[in-house]
C-alpha cells in the first residue's frame, strides 16, 4: 500500500527524552498535521505542547537548513555538510592531541531540543579520550552540596527507605 498524502503516520517527538509517541500527516514535505498516538505504549496518546508545535520548528522561516561557519570578521558562510563535518572533527582531534581528550566536556539535555545525542556521546567521548558530561542540573543544583554543607553540615538526601509514604 503506498502512502497518500495526508495519511496519519506514526512518529515520536524527539524535544525531549520522554520521546511521546504521535502520528503526523504530511503534505508537501511538512507537517500539516499532528496530535498524540494513542497506541503508543508509553504516552498513551498524551502529548504537551511543544510536540504539537512540531511544525513550527520544521517549518520556520527562521530555521537554519544547512551549517554555517563564522567567518574572521564575525559573519557566517554557508558551507556544505561533509565540510562542516570535517572541520568540526580536525577541531575537536587538534584539541584532543594538544591537550588531552580529558579537556573535552559533553554538555547535553535540558532545554528544549533534540536529547537523541545522549544516547551517542558516551561512544563520542571515548573516541576523544574522554568521560567528562554535564547538563542543564549543573546549573539548577550547581550550589546544592555546598549550601548544604554550609546549613547542615553535609549533603541531605532523603530517607526514602525509612519513610511510610513519599509524595
Amino acid at each position: 500500500m503506498t502512502e497518500q498524502a495526508g495519511d496519519w503516520q506514526a512518529s515520536a517527538c524527539i524535544l525531549c527524552e520522554c520521546n511521546c509517541g504521535i502520528v503526523v500527516q504530511v503534505e508537501d514535505r511538512t507537517l500539516a498535521r499532528i496530535r498524540g498516538d494513542k497506541n503508543h505504549p508509553a504516552s498513551r496518546g498524551y502529548t504537551c505542547n511543544k510536540a504539537l508545535r512540531l511544525d513550527h520548528y520544521q517549518n520556520n522561516s527562521n530555521r537554519l537548513t544547512s551549517p554555517m561557519r563564522r567567518r574572521a570578521d564575525g559573519s557566517y558562510e554557508e558551507v556544505d555538510w561533509d565540510t562542516a563535518i570535517a572541520e568540526i572533527a580536525a577541531g575537536f582531534r587538534a584539541i584532543a592531541d594538544t591537550h588531552g581528550g580529558d579537556k573535552i566536556l559533553y554538555y547535553g539535555g535540558g532545554g528544549q531540543g533534540n536529547h537523541l545525542g545522549g544516547a551517542y556521546s558516551g561512544a563520542f567521548l571515548k573516541a576523544l579520550g574522554s568521560h567528562h558530561r554535564s547538563n542543564a542540573l549543573a546549573q539548577e543544583k550547581t550550589g546544592e552540596h555546598w549550601v548544604d554543607a554550609h546549613f547542615y553540615g553535609n549533603h541531605t538526601r532523603g530517607e526514602f527507605e525509612h519513610a511510610e509514604v513519599s509524595v
